[in-house]
């Protein structure tokens, strides 16, 4: 019996230090399961605090883009983000007892939901900076290129078991302004590159739209980006390749074609500020800068000028001289300066300097045929051998008050019929004066010849004719031509070699030879884009500057420069692609990198609103 209840108790032990056990598994298993589902609470709260802060740090950015907006041009003192609203309860209408404010948490009691929800300026190393100051001057790494920033906060506490979960979530806001003459190829709408012969772009290339390259002939030698989209093929819009089968273009291995934010010039949103239905005739698109402003209506491109600070948009109003020619035989002149005072051979001062130098240039009621428009194009023409005697060293407008653009405009254009245009001609342009000159127009303009090169320009050099590092001529014995800084800003813009004579305009291609031809300018033009002719094609930007020579097989055109295309030509709208307008030049063009350092006179900017560092304080 002994041996029988020693065995039970042993048995009885067992059992029981088994249920301890159990028991002990258990509550740790609850213990465990408890601790890992309060973590997982705290950490979806976490979460949702995040997500909390950073739709706040969205509603700032667009409070802080629309700040900006108004003001495109410079950049805003912290001051002017005081107004910012705190995000409402029906942004945040699943968080229960939703609370937000601008100043910061009390110093006990329930926090807010949101707190400390503001944006100052920093430095470009995110310090602080005093937010009554005047406005942030900017930096940069080029001339004309200079950015601000801010810095967003949003302090949010969500409600836990055992307190609250705290997040301070920053954001740090770049407003840049960014010269585009910074690009070699820089596009506001569809840009499209399909070469025959190997072309190579040296320079930065971006389109605010769409980008089409549908040919190996193509190399890009930095980088490419584009708003919208990259498609290696052709514009749905036209037909001229119909049937071609697309390839790839060249392009460094560590920098691919990417898509960047729009970047908008002067810092004008085209989808929320142009309208061609309205009765404002001062919005129509960015070709606005080569109009004068119609007087009694809104001008986006003015309002976004500071008062304090005045940058002009409109070339009319940038220019140091203003030419507009008028009259059955465009010989109607008027010559005015930069405060829109006419200005005749009665003048005094620097204002008869300028009207010497300006009628000395001028010559009217000159007529050729362009075979693209298939129309007689009157001209006007600027002799530039007369600017640069005047404004050289030594000469009568040398130290005068005179800013390097000029205004010209044929006011007929818009009366002329559809077989007649109005043009100006740049001619005998070889030497420009320090500091560079820009000329613009309403105008489609004609570029005759080698420009901004020196004599003996390297076009017409035996030997250095294909040297592309020899961009400029002789100016004396052993002395090269230091190029200036130069603009061409037109309806549209031809080049004419220096092989080119008035009186062949109108002959057969084949009587219209060129010759080897140098031009280091910038340009700004118009495009007549696929689609819009039937199926036209835009003619790419291979043929953004316009031709209308035989070029043959040797002729070469030697391009120093950065292209810009805003807008769609208003009176040179003959689409690409007609017979007997021009062969092809071999092609040796290359972005000017003078433009880093010296960009052409003038105002031209782009404007760019970035989302930067994002982290938790």
């Amino acid at each position: 019996m002994k041996g029988q209840h020693s065995e039970k108790g042993a048995t009885l032990a067992v059992v029981t230090m088994v249920v301890g056990a159990l028991a002990v598994l258990s509550v740790c298993a609850l213990t465990y399961t408890m601790l890992i589902a309060k973590n997982v609470r705290r950490t979806n709260t976490y979460r949702e605090a995040v997500s909390t802060g950073d739709g706040a740090l969205q509603h700032a950015f667009a409070y802080w883009r629309e700040t900006c907006r108004q003001r495109t041009n410079i950049f805003r003192p912290g001051k002017d983000f005081a107004a910012l609203t705190p995000p409402t309860t029906a942004m945040f209408n699943l968080i229960p007892g939703f609370t937000a404010s601008t100043g910061a948490n009390p110093a006990n009691g329930t926090p807010y939901t949101i707190a400390n929800f503001k944006i100052e300026v920093v430095t470009p190393q995110y310090l602080p900076c005093d937010q009554n100051a005047a406005a942030p001057t900017g930096t940069g790494m080029s001339v004309g290129s200079r950015s601000a920033f801010y810095k967003a906060s949003a302090d949010v506490s969500l409600p836990t078991s055992s307190g609250f979960i705290q997040v301070k979530l920053r954001q740090i806001f770049e407003k840049q302004i960014l010269s585009p003459w910074n690009y070699a190829i820089f596009y506001a709408d569809d840009l499209e590159i399909h070469p025959g012969p190997i072309f190579t772009v040296s320079g930065w290339v971006h389109s605010n739209s769409n980008v089409y390259t549908g040919h190996n002939t193509l190399s890009f030698l930095s980088k490419m980006s584009y708003g919208d989209n990259w498609k290696i093929g052709f514009s749905p819009l036209e037909n001229t390749h119909s049937g071609e089968v697309p390839a790839n273009p060249s392009y460094p291995s560590n920098l691919p074609p990417t898509r960047e934010q729009g970047q908008q010039p002067y810092g004008l949103d085209a989808q929320r500020i142009f309208s061609t239905t309205d009765t404002n005739p001062n919005n129509d698109s960015y070709r606005e800068i080569l109009d004068q402003a119609a007087v009694g209506y809104p001008d986006p491109f003015t309002d976004i000028t500071d008062p304090d600070n005045p940058r002009k948009a409109r070339y009319y109003d940038q220019a140091g001289v203003k030419i507009r020619i008028s009259g059955t035989n465009g010989t109607t002149v008027v010559i005015k300066n930069a405060e829109d005072t006419t200005i005749t051979s009665s003048s005094t001062g620097n204002d008869k300097l300028l009207y010497d130098m300006v009628n000395a240039a001028l010559i009217t009621n000159q007529n050729i045929q362009d075979a693209r428009e298939a129309a007689t194009v009157r001209l006007t023409t600027l002799d530039l051998s007369k600017f640069y005697t005047a404004l050289k060293p030594g000469g009568t407008m040398s130290g005068a008050a005179f800013n390097g653009v000029v205004y010209i405009s044929d006011t007929t254009a818009a009366a002329a019929s559809t077989s007649q245009r109005r043009g100006i001609r740049l001619k005998n342009g070889q030497f420009i004066a320090a500091p560079g000159l820009t000329i613009a127009s309403d105008n489609a303009i004609y570029i005759q010849g080698d420009y901004n090169t020196g004599i003996s320009p390297p076009s017409n050099l035996t030997g250095n004719a294909n040297d592309p590092t020899k961009p400029t001529g002789i100016v004396s014995t052993g002395i090269l031509y230091n190029k200036q800084p130069c603009a061409v800003i037109g309806d549209a813009v031809m080049f004419l070699s220096n092989a080119w004579v008035d009186s062949n305009s109108s002959a057969t291609l084949s009587s219209r030879d060129a010759s080897n031809t140098t031009i280091n300018t910038a340009i700004i033009s118009g495009i007549v884009p696929s689609g819009s002719n039937g199926t036209n094609y835009s003619g790419g930007a291979e043929n953004f500057p316009r031709f209308l020579e035989d070029w043959g097989s040797s002729a070469v055109l030697t391009y120093y420069g950065s292209m810009i295309e805003l807008y769609k030509s208003r009176y040179h709208i003959s689409p690409w692609g007609g017979s007997n307008v021009y062969s092809a030049p071999i092609r040796k063009w290359y972005f000017d990198t003078l433009f880093y350092t010296a960009p052409p006179p003038g105002t031209l900017d782009l404007v760019l609103y970035k989302k930067g560092l994002w982290y938790n304080e």
